[in-house]
Formats: C-alpha cells, structure tokens, sequence
C-alpha cells in the first residue's frame, strides 16, 4: 500500500510538471526546430541545431541559439532580421519539433531505467515518475550526480514537505539519477525466507514481518545480524528494536525446547 501512494503521489507531480511552461526550455545541439517569420514564407524553415548549438537560417546564415529560451531565440532571430535590413517588423516564431538535446540519465534500480528526454525544467519526482517509480529493490534513498558533484536525498523527506519549492529538486541536461540498491535479507526460522526492499527505519522485527513472521519453531531471542563492514562480516546479537542497514542478513535460529 504504501508504494502504491508513492506510485499515485509521483504520477501527479509528472503531470503537474508536464502542464508547467514549456518556454523555459534551453535550445541545445541536436534540437529540431521549426522557425517561421509571418508573412515572409521563404525564410521559414525546419533544421538541426548543430553540436555547438548553431542553426543555419535563410538570409542569416549560422546564428547561434544554444542555450536560449524559446523565447529568446525568437527575439535573436528577429532582431538580427531587423539589423540586417531583411525585415522591417519580424514576428518569429520558433516551435521545438523534437527534443534531442536535454537528456538525464536513469540507473539503478528503476523499474525503467534509461535515458529521459527533457522538454521542459524538470524535477526529480518528475524523473522518478517517467522512468517508472522506484523499483522494489530500490530504497528511500536517490542520488543526484551533477557534474563531480553527488547529492543525496530521502524520498520520504522530501515527499513530507510542505513547501512545494523544497519539494522540487530541479534537474537538467547531462545529470544522472541514481537510486542504489536496497536490500535486507531474512533466513533461517520465518515462513518466507528471501529479501525484502529496505523501508527507512525498518526494525529487524519489521524485517521478519515481511517475511512472513517466525514460525512455530523459532527461537525470538536469538537472532543475529551479518553485518558487512570495512574490515569484512561482524555477526551481532540483536534486539527485535534494532535497526538494519542496507545489505544486512538477519538470522532467525531454531529453538531447542
């Protein structure tokens, strides 16, 4: 139930970006757009932004839009008309026929990762939503690679805020959206043996829960931890309170009486 809130939660945060202003869109090489100037048909045209973010336009030649809004690329194109003598009133209009240059990255554990086009400013739960929602071995956490810097936050946190602003984590072109795998497993005396996706805070009690309780031949005071660290497994008496990390194999022993 509460992946499936999640679900809900990130499909309308999709499409209440998907209605924001798609104006705000910064022209990059490999954009297709179509450039039109009223009443002047022969200068209308549809081409390629080159790598550099150039677009070869009749009378003008080479005029550089990379990095420019909508807007601002319809006003460079007009103003260049106008000081060339070509247009006395250039109205242009500049319509993006296909959105090649902004990309994000997708990985890990997606339910479809991959590579996401952007055609507007985009958030992270916008991201999350179109490549699926987080999968089940995915966890709370999501990672945010922009540039050489790595930025990590709770899925959980963010969603419990009540302003929208510190809500929306803004992406763009060439970032990477990562969420790491998150696993626990459960063996030994519990009816379903297996792992379990790791919830934030998850208690080894909820550990065993998910997997299906302890069965009649269980021994409730002694189950331990296999816990990786930096200088190999630590094996730790636990507390049915204690909480897991990820990669943690909790083992439910049988008791003897």
């Amino acid at each position: 139930m509460k992946q499936l809130v999640i679900g809900l939660w990130l499909g309308l945060c999709s499409l209440a970006c998907l209605a924001g202003n798609a104006g705000d869109y910064q022209l990059g090489g490999g954009d297709v757009v179509k450039v039109a100037v009223y009443d002047n048909v022969d200068l209308n045209t549809e081409a390629m932004l080159s790598t550099d973010g150039e677009l070869n336009l009749p009378l003008l030649g080479r005029v550089h839009l990379g990095g420019l809004t909508v807007d601002q690329a319809e006003s460079q194109i007009a103003d260049q008309l106008r000081a060339g003598g070509y247009v006395k009133k250039p109205q242009v209009t500049l319509v993006v026929s296909q959105y090649r240059s902004q990309k994000i990255s997708a990985i890990g554990e997606f339910n479809h990762p991959g590579m996401i086009l952007l055609d507007q400013p985009t958030d992270l739960f916008s991201v999350i939503a179109q490549a699926g929602g987080v999968a089940t071995t995915g966890g709370d956490t999501v990672v945010l690679i922009h540039g050489a810097t790595r930025t990590s936050y709770s899925i959980n946190q963010l969603m419990a805020q009540d302003d929208a602003q510190n809500r929306s984590i803004m992406v763009g072109g060439g970032d990477v959206i990562f969420i790491p795998r998150s696993l626990v497993f459960v063996n030994g005396e519990v009816n379903h043996p297996g792992g379990f996706r790791l919830e934030a805070g998850m208690t080894v009690l909820q550990a065993i829960s998910e997997a299906g309780g302890f069965t009649s031949k269980a021994s409730q005071s002694s189950v331990v931890i296999h816990r990786n660290q930096t200088d190999g497994v630590h094996v730790i008496n636990a507390k049915l309170s204690d909480p897991l990390l990820v990669g943690d194999v909790v083992d439910v022993s049988q008791s003897w009486f």
